[in-house]
């Protein structure tokens, strides 16, 4: 797949597929790198060095100021892919630098599952077993 890149680099890793907007405000704990989505399939499970795959980003501005503690406490993710990028994500991923991209080549909600091994390189996202 290809994407757009909005904060590039290379990064690979685990997926963690959510199918809901994300914050780091709210739905994930910067102590634990856990997801906090009450109710949810992957509540419980670490983000921490994850490749963070979901539909888009929602959220205040305190949010890059929580990722920034996470990346300190090594419970960041890796990168994040999404449908579409939105300022709060973005600025996220700008506050702790690491890869950030959008509108890929195949939605990548749908064509990811948590699980896989991905590796981003550039604008150029490999899925794997």
């Amino acid at each position: 797949m290809k994407g757009r890149v909005i904060n590039g680099g290379n990064a690979s890793g685990e997926a963690l597929v959510l199918d809901v907007p994300f914050s780091f405000i709210g739905d994930f704990d910067p102590e634990t790198g856990n997801i906090t989505i009450l109710n949810h399939p992957l509540f419980g499970k670490s983000l921490a060095n994850k490749i963070l795959v979901c539909p888009t980003g929602k959220g205040g501005t305190i949010a890059p100021f929580i990722a920034y503690q996470a990346k300190k406490k090594g419970n960041a993710p890796a990168a994040i892919l999404c449908k579409k990028v939105e300022p709060i994500l973005c600025e996220s991923a700008l506050a702790i630098d690491i890869p950030i991209l959008d509108s890929l080549s195949e939605d990548p909600v749908e064509h990811i599952k948590t699980g896989q091994f991905i590796s981003i390189e550039n604008d150029e996202v490999s899925v794997g077993e």
